[in-house]
């Protein structure tokens, strides 16, 4: 699996290519807690050049939207291949994980809680 990181105002879009499975976890959790670490809030996951999901990706989409709403974060889907929509779909991660078709979409879907 390949991974890049792009920063754009608040939010942190990582391009995903290849598969997100069990045996691609390591590198998936590190570009996770680099953006984390860089205090993100609005985390956008360009699945448009991932293939393939297993079970343990689900988990981890799961386990990652649960944990950026702790620090009041978010995290979006972008893109995902019909194959993968299905997939994200009959698990119902689409009920906690918003899904956009356009990066524009998924940046206009995020905005920062309002300053107290």
């Amino acid at each position: 699996m390949r991974i890049t990181e792009r920063r754009i105002g608040h939010s942190i879009i990582l391009d995903l290519v290849g598969e997100l499975t069990y045996a691609n976890r390591t590198a998936f959790k590190g570009a996770i807690e680099r953006s984390k670490q860089a205090g993100c809030r609005h985390l956008i996951l360009n699945m448009e050049g991932v293939r393939f999901l297993d079970s343990s990706a689900l988990g981890m989409l799961a386990l990652l939207s649960q944990s950026l709403k702790v620090t009041q974060g978010v995290v979006s889907l972008l893109n995902p291949q019909s194959y993968v929509r299905e997939i994200i779909s009959l698990a119902n991660l689409h009920r906690m994980l918003p899904v956009y078709n356009t990066e524009q979409d998924a940046l206009a879907g995020y905005s920062l809680p309002a300053a107290g």
